[in-house]
Formats: C-alpha cells, structure tokens, sequence
C-alpha cells in the first residue's frame, strides 16, 4: 500500500489537554508514520500523521469514532499544492513526522509494538477496520432514535452516515 500524508483538522471548543490525548489515541490505529504530531488552540486541533488506510476508510472510521465528541472535522491529504501558514516553529514541530519534538506536553509513542500485533496476521488484515472499530466501541455515543430520525427527517436518509444507518437498522430490530 501508499504511505499517504493526512492533515486532520477537528473544529470545537478543545481547552482539556485530556480531550486531545483521547482524540489522538483514537487515531493512532489508522496512524502508521513514526511519529503523530498536532497542535491545538481554542477553537481546533490539527493533526499530522502518515497512513497507509485509504483516506474514504479513515473517514468512516473517525466519523464513526468522533460521534458525539466533535461537531466537525477536515479531514485532508497533505500535498505538495497545500499552503501552511503558521509560526516556524510550529510548522517544524507539525511537518515532520520523523523525529520527536521535545517542547510538546503530549507524547504517543508510536514506535511501540502495534497494539494489534497478536490479533492480525496477513491474513485478517481486511477485518482491520473492525477490530479497530471493536476497540474504540466504547468510547462511541449511540445517537437516540429521535436524533437520527430528526436527521432523517431535515435532511435526508441519504445524509445518515454507515453507523448512524446501521444504529437505525438496529432499532427496527427492537
């Protein structure tokens, strides 16, 4: 697969530096460059970080992932054609994806044996997004009957996301 670059911009009110660790340890299954850099102010978080997950899955996965926590979020391929205005210093610590930074207050290591390692082999690695869905299931807001009926209603099946369609498809089970 093709290491890809990504920006991830999430929109909100982030003052609890624990909010952004959560947020970033959420990511870290789909991260696969060393090293998962970001910056954060009042009003939003940017991530950097290098994956191989094609970016459509990726989508799927945070929207999935952030249900609940975020209103918004970009996610975006960095390419050559993307313009970054920021301190220099900030743009060093955020572009490079190689080398830790020592002035950041928040770490993941990411050099560490994957967390998936005894649960995948060669095989299995088609049932990724599941297995990363499995384990981040908990930390996921089911929306309430009235909410995704409300949503369906003002704009649309079609604006349902997978989870949101499939958490409808489970209360006309019940």
């Amino acid at each position: 697969m093709i290491m890809k670059k990504y920006f991830l911009i999430l929109l909100g009110d982030f003052k609890s530096e624990e909010f952004c660790k959560d947020v970033a340890l959420t990511i870290t299954p789909m991260v696969d460059s060393p090293q998962l850099k970001f910056q954060h102010s009042n009003g939003a978080l940017l991530f950097h970080f290098a994956s191989e997950v094609d970016q459509t899955e990726m989508y799927e996965f945070l929207s999935v992932s952030f249900f609940g926590l975020v209103s918004s979020f970009i996610l975006t391929e960095n390419t050559d054609n993307l313009l970054l205005y920021m301190p220099e210093d900030a743009k060093t610590h955020l572009l490079d994806l190689e080398n830790a930074s020592g002035d950041v207050s928040i770490s993941i290591d990411l050099s560490k044996p994957n967390l998936f390692e005894d649960e995948l082999d060669e095989e299995d690695e088609d049932d990724f997004m599941a297995l990363v869905l499995n384990r981040v299931k908990d930390k996921i807001k089911k929306p309430s009957l009235d909410q995704l009926l409300e949503k369906v209603g003002n704009k649309g099946v079609e604006s349902l996301t997978p989870f949101e369609k499939d958490t409808l498809d489970a209360y006309s089970k019940n």
